[in-house]
């Protein structure tokens, strides 16, 4: 899975080919060899217009023919190579052509006709070129670049049941294009203050264990939020032959190059991410910083997806709290509401409907406070509905016969569901009563001179105090001694119709609400 260092020789010449071939073998005197690539200029110029074509993918360096440049493409294509693979030219003859031709190539080094004694291209290759340490070039960083934001709109978009395929399908698209052989994502147990290997991504195998911070390199840096970086590099006593597997080898003789990135939420440190490669690498600072972009996404990921489940799990704790209590209290609620009924025509008026409105208020308050505990229960469909019709309705339910409602004709309809509009209406009207008294004026009407479509509720009381306008739609807020939940009620429908509703003061208490242009209000 790892890229491997090679010596890429272009031209077609087979003599030329057989003298490189021998002077890659003898530059490293048998040892640590790296692998020899003949291409043909053709091959070279079709994988150039090919972006996924990575021909020259693990090349440490390229040996070419000052003849081969005589076709200016090939010369043009070599000069695009990153600037971590040296380009060595080989000269037939001494003359200011063929050294013409080597600057166009932009080459790195320069080789002449071998004598009889020894070729100079085989100490030139050992002075050049690095074969051992693969390095990160920019084009490896601009192609993880684009992977990674793939991916952070993937992970962005994850609902909590694709959080571990999203997460698993990132790594492997990371680890493929940065060319690794594993990458592990160990996320913090607090119970017993372990990493757990949650994610792996190893397509030789592995068997993570669970770790300590300690087991980790360098764990107290991690504990900082410290990146640990550890390269690679041949040991120059172990030689190994050609004929052996070279990642085999480098299993036997040294340990991976890794990069542990730690996983930090809040503050807090999650987990680890480990991306490890057994060939010999050298881990640049860009490539370590776009491994802690990634590090980022998935440590957002899981902290978002934690907090989703938590409050997914309290919501659904205060819907079955809501629901026994709810049940619990209309028991007795209908019992009282049943004898309540029989000795109407016992007790004067005056005794009954105290009684009856304290009965139908705890069944208001029991039907707010279990539409507050639902989740995404707000509204119902909605049908183009009178303003008029609904709120005339809504002033029914309201024991205040002192009171007076006064609404415009022309306020028109507005797409809505009936229900729950007629009971912002309610709620509004109950406020009304519960800060200015029984004998309040409301008056509904629409809003003159303003261009967006939207309506007003206002009432001839005192008004609201400033310092009590931020927190009036605040569940548990009242400066009435009442539930505080009514106009905590009357926010939540209304953003649940997609519409905006504003408080302000203009000879008392106006409530204003803006609807959305597709639902606004339309003339009756």
């Amino acid at each position: 899975m790892h890229r491997r260092s090679a010596v890429t020789y272009v031209g077609a010449d087979p003599e030329t080919r057989a003298r490189v071939s021998r002077a890659v073998d003898a530059a490293w005197d048998g040892s640590r060899i790296p692998d020899f690539h003949p291409v043909e200029p053709e091959r070279l110029l079709t994988a150039a217009d090919d972006p996924d074509d990575r021909l020259l993918a693990g090349t440490a360096g390229i040996v070419t023919a000052a003849s081969a440049l005589a076709d200016s493409a090939v010369a043009d294509r070599l000069t695009e190579t990153p600037d971590r693979i040296p380009v060595i030219v080989l000269l037939e003859g001494v003359t200011v052509e063929s050294f013409r031709l080597a600057v166009r190539a932009d080459a790195d080094d320069v080789v002449a006709d071998p004598d009889a004694a020894s070729d100079p291209l085989a100490d030139r290759l050992a002075a050049v070129i690095e074969p051992e340490q693969v390095r990160f070039g920019s084009d490896d960083a601009n192609r993880l670049r684009e992977v990674l934001l793939d991916s952070g709109s993937t992970l962005m978009s994850t609902r909590s049941d694709e959080v571990d395929t999203k997460i698993s399908w990132t790594m492997e698209n990371v680890g493929e294009t940065a060319e690794l052989d594993r990458i592990v994502c160990y996320l913090r147990d607090s119970d017993v203050e372990a990493f757990d290997p949650s994610y792996a991504w190893c397509p030789d195998g592995c068997d993570p264990h669970v770790r300590s911070l300690a087991e980790f390199p360098d764990g107290d840096r991690l504990s900082t939020f410290e990146n640990v970086v550890h390269s690679s590099s041949p040991a120059e006593s172990s030689p190994w032959s050609g004929a052996e597997s070279r990642g085999a080898r480098e299993r036997e003789t040294e340990p991976p190059a890794t990069v542990h990135v730690p996983l930090v939420a809040d503050w807090d440190l999650v987990g680890v991410l480990a991306f490890e490669t057994d060939a010999w690498r050298v881990w640049t600072d860009e490539e370590v910083a776009l491994y802690r972009t990634f590090a980022d996404l998935i440590a957002y990921t899981i902290a978002r997806n934690d907090r989703r489940l938590e409050l997914r799990r309290r919501t659904e704790q205060l819907e079955q709290f809501s629901a026994v209590v709810s049940h619990d209290l209309r028991n007795p609620l209908n019992v009282l509401s049943g004898y309540l009924e029989m000795v109407e025509s016992e007790v004067s008026p005056s005794t009954y409907e105290p009684m009856d409105r304290a009965v139908t208020r705890m069944e208001t308050l029991i039907d707010n406070l279990l539409m507050l505990a639902r989740r995404g229960e707000t509204i119902s469909e909605t049908e183009p509905t009178s303003v008029v019709a609904v709120a005339e309705e809504a002033w029914q339910t309201i024991r205040a016969p002192d009171a007076t409602l006064t609404i415009e004709d022309d306020i028109g309809s507005v797409r809505a569901d009936p229900i729950r509009f007629r009971q912002v209406f309610e709620n509004l009207f109950r406020n009304a009563i519960d800060h200015v008294g029984p004998s309040v004026a409301i008056e509904i009407g629409t809003r003159a001179g303003d261009s967006s479509a939207g309506m007003y509720v206002a009432d001839d009381g005192p008004g609201i105090e400033p310092d009590v306008r931020d927190s009036l739609f605040d569940p548990g807020f009242s400066t009435a001694d009442s539930s505080g939940i009514g106009l905590a009620i009357v926010e939540r429908i209304v953003d649940a119709h997609g519409w905006d509703v504003n408080v302000k003061n203009d000879d008392g208490a106006v409530f204003e609400l803006d609807f959305e242009t597709e639902a606004a209000v339309s003339p009756a």
